[in-house]
């Protein structure tokens, strides 16, 4: 037996079924013949690659930030300002930094993970989505959506009191989408209202060709069409965050829900509508 198996608390290949090819959580790849599992050494696993990747990474982009801060001290990771080149610059950083943290995947939120540990910072919420509206407007190619103008219905002092990087992560996940698939030239709005318990409902709008089977939006690897660009883990890892805020909020009710509409306009188009219920403010 190899020794990370001897470690294993799981044993999930054990409780696999017959005929089951499959790599485990510590990348050994295994198969259950119905007598035996057999298995072969183990794997870097993709999480830590990304994980190593982004410790790596983190100097670089902080080197890149600093250097932009020279050309123009005003620039912020947290404020993005498409006049500016150094902040483009700077948005470009936050971009491959959310990239790699896509690459980790929602491991890297787990309630037992350091996120936990910072569970009450505060973050403005119209600050994210005008940071993210704007950092992904940076990403230029034929597939994603051109001359796109955002609307935003939030008022300007209502804040994230809790988990603010959970959701930070799932909103640049549904801007992030919005660029890849809206019609070029339409207008996505955000709005957020307030409940009388002061939770948050956040709504995305934006108009994109109609979905096919779009029940299974949230699905692990859905994809909206064929030619997308993305690998259609975004929203999935979403529904998964969610989970795991909803584990750390430890409500009993009022929990935090994503769900997905669509209208159809015509054969062309459909209006896009994600609602985020129960959000703590």
């Amino acid at each position: 037996m190899l020794g990370i198996c001897i470690r294993c608390p799981s044993k999930d290949c054990e409780k696999s079924e017959i005929d089951t090819f499959d790599f485990c959580q510590y990348g050994v790849a295994f198969y259950n013949t119905g007598g035996v599992i057999k298995k072969k050494e183990e794997s870097v696993t993709l999480r830590h690659i990304s994980h190593n990747l982004r410790h790596e990474l983190h100097k670089v982009l902080q080197t890149i930030v600093a250097e932009a801060s020279r050309i123009d001290p005003t620039v912020s990771t947290k404020i993005i300002e498409l006049d500016k080149p150094a902040s483009k610059i700077v948005g470009a950083t936050v971009i491959i930094d959310q990239f790699i943290e896509m690459i980790a995947g929602v491991n890297e939120f787990h309630p037992s993970s350091h996120y936990s540990a910072n569970l009450d910072k505060k973050t403005n919420l119209l600050k994210i989505l005008d940071k993210y509206s704007k950092v992904f407007s940076l990403i230029v190619n034929t597939r994603r959506s051109k001359n796109l103008k955002f609307d935003f219905d939030v008022h300007k002092k209502i804040n994230i009191t809790f988990a603010s990087h959970m959701i930070e992560y799932i909103i640049s996940i549904m801007m992030d989408n919005i660029w890849k698939y809206s019609i070029d030239s339409s207008t996505a709005t955000v709005s957020a209202v307030k409940s009388k318990k002061e939770d948050i409902t956040l709504k995305f709008t934006n108009i994109s060709k109609p979905i096919v089977d779009s029940e299974a939006i949230f699905d692990k690897g859905f994809q909206s069409k064929d030619e997308s660009e993305g690998f259609g883990y975004g929203l999935y890892w979403a529904q998964v965050l969610i989970q795991h805020y909803n584990e750390l909020s430890k409500r009993t009710s009022d929990f935090l829900e994503l769900v997905h509409e669509q209208q159809i306009i015509d054969n062309e188009k459909a209006k896009q509508i994600f609602i985020i219920r129960n959000l703590r403010a």
